[in-house]
């Protein structure tokens, strides 16, 4: 009895977080802002050779007067030619800079301590970052830049898989695009309703002046990973206001993954961050423990009671299904896309458990 409580408390708690994200695209604010601002677009990188050339290229090609940007790219001891294609772009473009991590110190994640020293170094008011395997659109900068109103702190971005065919697209390539799709749909949600849980440094930015009044990664340092969510919950504490950007030039690519194996590994990695939230954002603590709650309920009761586990389903498979098909054309997102969305949720169960137990527990690999 105790169980069938909670799966049908965590049930409500879920679908009350459904209607509260669907909540935050109706009350969006889309004003621009289109003063012109200084840009420190930072790349943390490590053993990116096959993909830094095609970024730096997207980069320095983009609408935003490059006198008013600067690229730095910080090659995390990488042991390919990341280091050596940079070189290469930085001999032709004068806003392109280059810094080498040899060691990193014990008390900082490596990450942190890469992007931290590329913070230090730069200059730009704006702090903008995506990742070394990302692609960005020509109207990029331009397009992040103009969420910055004057009240706003922090501007977080949605990232895609890419997948340039998709009816030839993999199994796991096209559960990876949905499950993006959700993750950042739930997280613009709840950024525009006022609730900062999520975001990703495949596509933020942020003013120096605030990151650097949280203190930066300090209170952090320590922590495996998020360098972004966890840098947002600062953020949040310190009354910071963030906003999701909407803009379809703002949205990037980024390369999916090889293999199920690297799959779990990155989504363990970022599931790592959930118990820090307790202290970082009890209500973030909150969701995230009743969609475990609901998911692990719904595994159990397919054992115990498939009459119960099919009543759950349902009831989570609708209250997703309608948000999806009211928000995903935002995020630039053909229809046909959504016929995968049935399987994605019969899968997302099972995959929730292992992602969440491999991440508390910290079994997940870095990048060699």
């Amino acid at each position: 009895m105790a169980l069938l409580y909670i799966a049908f408390i965590s049930l409500a708690v879920y679908l009350v977080y459904i209607l509260i994200f669907r909540y935050g695209y109706k009350k969006r604010n889309e004003d621009l802002n289109f003063k012109k601002l200084q840009i420190s677009v930072v790349i943390a990188a490590r053993n990116e050779e096959q993909n830094i050339g095609k970024l730096l290229t997207a980069l320095i090609n983009q609408s935003y007067s490059m006198e008013l940007y600067e690229i730095i790219v910080v090659d995390d001891r990488s042991t390919d030619r990341t280091a050596e294609i940079v070189e290469q772009y930085k001999e032709k473009w004068a806003n392109i800079r280059l810094l080498r991590i040899k060691r990193t110190p014990e008390s900082f994640s490596p990450k942190k301590f890469a992007l931290s020293e590329a913070i230090r170094e730069s200059s730009g008011e704006i702090i903008l970052l995506t990742d070394a395997d990302c692609l960005v659109t020509k109207y990029w900068i331009e397009s992040m830049v103009s969420n910055f109103r004057e009240d706003i702190s922090m501007v977080a971005g949605f990232s895609r898989i890419y997948i340039p065919d998709w009816k030839k697209g993999s199994l796991l390539n096209r559960f990876e695009f949905f499950d993006f799709l959700m993750m950042f749909m739930a997280a613009a949600g709840a950024i525009l309703s006022g609730r900062y849980f999520s975001c990703s440094n495949q596509n933020l930015a942020y003013r120096r002046k605030d990151y650097e009044e949280v203190g930066g990664f300090e209170k952090i340092k320590h922590l495996l990973s998020g360098d972004d969510v966890n840098l947002m919950q600062l953020f949040r504490k310190k009354k910071k206001k963030v906003t999701f950007s909407l803009i379809r030039h703002s949205f990037v690519y980024t390369q999916p993954v090889n293999s199920l194996k690297q799959l779990i590994s990155q989504r363990s990695r970022w599931a790592s961050n959930a118990k820090w939230q307790l202290t970082l954002n009890p209500e973030f603590f909150f969701y995230l423990a009743a969609t475990f709650l609901l998911n692990l309920s719904i595994l159990v009761f397919i054992i115990i009671n498939w009459q119960v586990a099919i009543v759950l389903f349902a009831a989570k498979y609708g209250g997703e299904c309608i948000f999806v098909s009211r928000h995903f054309q935002l995020f630039e997102t053909e229809r046909k896309k959504l016929a995968f969305f049935p399987l994605w949720s019969v899968l997302q169960p099972l995959y929730i458990m292992i992602v969440t137990i491999m991440g508390l527990l910290n079994l997940f690999s870095w990048k060699p």
